[in-house]
């Protein structure tokens, strides 16, 4: 955002005083902006040094020469007799050398002094005050931004589509939701051309209430718009899922995927955990299966887990040994390595399930810990390896969700009977 536009506007205010009184009565006769301002407009009145030392700085600074305009300015300022006009006036151009050399911070304190000084004609001081709100805005200071909005409303006896928009936007960022859903609502209905980001906002604080038929319908009627705008398709995809309307969602994406709109990785892997979610993973497999086929989907530890869950899930157990197998070399923790070894034993491949059991442990952070070391003991023994699988059932004992069954364990070993391997469980 750029705020020079401020400064065509001062000059021209200035260009009056210097013209004399013919051009301000001119000016006069002009269509007053703020017809109900509450503001008592002063005379922008400057002695001739003024005129002529910010007059240059004025198009210094118009022409980014804010370094050669800046002496000019701190001399006005430095004059304890200048006027309240050649003051507030110098004090929107230093601020607006700051800005062009990102000091954002000084710059609304300069500003706030040109509001402070109070010499500037209605139009140009309304704008400074509107501008330090977005200034404020922009650096995160909402409750300050909301009250130099009220005090701008105030002064200036109205309201503004674009005004009450940007009070919508920081009540949104406040996590006050219904009153930015009032104020967005009433901007929408001051002007037949609003911004998208009004429409947002508009459907985001729905969504934050949870009242998502509302929200689908805004992102419904932008769609009526622009059906190919895939922003648009996601966001309403997300509504459903949070309304719990999985198949509203998925019905949504795959007419998408039909129509050749599903075509980057984040596309394939969103639709994949829709079909996910209603409870369809052979599509859901199918889905990534085809995204991994043309090189859209690109091999990542995410991709690679999500085919490995999918697949388990459609009982494809090929699949999901071959789809986590790529997932482990990229993991932080132990938990694939786990759902690795799980289905490396159950394959009735013990060997590669111990090394795969060995790597989960070894990584941590593990849900499923104790489990862990019971499989393992399990796989070893199936080696027979008995001192190992005892040693594991051991540790197995020290968790909760694992004790009655490494105890069994151990005692059948002890009494001669033979572990016959358990049976099959999905993992989580």
């Amino acid at each position: 955002m750029k705020l020079s536009k401020w400064i065509p506007a001062a000059i021209c205010a200035l260009g009056l005083v210097m013209a004399g009184g013919s051009a301000f009565a001119k000016d006069a006769k002009k269509a007053n902006d703020y017809p109900n301002a509450t503001r008592q407009e002063p005379k922008p009145d400057m002695s001739s040094g003024e005129q002529r030392d910010l007059g240059k700085a004025a198009d210094l600074v118009s022409d980014g020469k804010g370094e050669q305009a800046q002496p000019l300015v701190e001399k006005v300022l430095s004059n304890s007799r200048a006027s309240k006009y050649g003051s507030s006036f110098a004090h929107q151009l230093l601020g607006q050398i700051y800005y062009d050399q990102d000091k954002s911070s000084e710059a609304l304190a300069e500003y706030q002094k040109a509001i402070e000084s109070n010499g500037l004609p209605n139009a140009q001081h309304f704008s400074i005050l509107y501008n330090i709100a977005q200034l404020q805005l922009q650096d995160e200071k909402y409750q300050e931004a909301l009250a130099t909005l009220d005090q701008w409303e105030k002064l200036t006896g109205k309201q503004t589509a674009e005004e009450l928009a940007a009070k919508a936007n920081i009540y949104y960022r406040l996590d006050q939701f219904q009153p930015a859903i009032d104020t967005m609502k009433k901007a929408l209905s001051m002007t037949d051309k609003p911004s998208d980001s009004w429409t947002q906002i508009l459907m985001a604080s729905y969504f934050e209430l949870n009242q998502y038929d509302q929200a689908a319908q805004i992102v419904q009627e932008q769609l009526a718009k622009d059906p190919n705008n895939k922003k648009l398709l996601n966001q309403l995809g997300t509504i459903y899922i949070q309304a719990d309307k999985p198949q509203k969602a998925l019905d949504l994406m795959a007419d998408a995927k039909s129509k050749g709109l599903i075509s980057t990785s984040d596309d394939y892997l969103q639709l994949a955990k829709l079909y996910a979610s209603a409870d369809k993973p052979k599509d859901a497999a199918a889905t990534l299966k085809e995204g991994f086929s043309k090189n859209i989907v690109q091999p990542s530890f995410d991709s690679y887990k999500l085919l490995g869950d999918v697949c388990s899930q459609a009982e494809d157990d090929a699949c999901s040994l071959d789809a986590y197998g790529k997932a482990s070399p990229m993991a932080k923790d132990g938990n694939v390595d786990f759902q690795l070894g799980y289905l490396l034993f159950y394959s009735d491949k013990s060997k590669e399930a111990v090394d795969a059991l060995t790597r989960a442990i070894s990584r941590g952070s593990l849900r499923q810990e104790g489990e862990a070391y019971l499989l393992r003991g399990d796989a070893e023994n199936d080696l027979d390896q008995g001192a190992a699988a005892m040693a594991d059932w051991q540790k197995a004992l020290g968790y909760p969700s694992t004790k009655s069954m490494a105890e069994q364990r151990i005692k059948a070993v002890k009494g001669g009977v033979k572990i016959n391997r358990s049976t099959k469980k999905k993992t989580k």
